[in-house]
């Protein structure tokens, strides 16, 4: 059947967020652009679905419950299954340390939520995995 051909060619999101509202919103505006998305809300299940779900791109905050971001980010890119898969890293930390351990750990880019509008994050996503 035909039906099912388009869901296989979405590329998919993983967003890791504790916050519920930011995650939802952050979800919502993904889906409309034709991506699938899944949330999770802790360290341990971001490796885990990050493994099984296997993203295109990963939005990554860095304080979780648990394991933080920062340990997540060391995990994902000394990981032979997910070591490629980009991360943005999406946080309340602007300190210049924090951005450049999350750089050095691997990430991508480093969205500051206060400084960041939701439209630029899904715009660098869009165009970050477009075929």
């Amino acid at each position: 059947m035909f039906f099912n051909k388009k869901k296989e060619n979405k590329k998919k999101v993983l967003v890791v967020e504790d916050d519920a509202l930011l995650a939802r919103v952050l979800t919502d505006a993904l889906k409309k652009g034709d991506l699938e998305v899944v949330n999770v809300m802790n360290g341990n299940d971001a490796l885990e679905s990050a493994k099984k779900f296997q993203p295109n791109i990963i939005l990554l905050d860095l304080i979780l419950p648990g394991l933080d971001g920062f340990g997540v980010l060391g995990q994902l890119k000394a990981d032979e299954k997910t070591k490629n898969i980009p991360v943005a890293v999406i946080s309340n930390l602007g300190d210049v340390g924090d951005v450049k351990s999350a750089k050095a750990l691997g990430a991508e880019e480093y969205f500051i939520k206060a400084n960041i509008e939701l439209k630029k994050i899904v715009a660098y996503i869009k165009k970050r995995i477009k075929d």
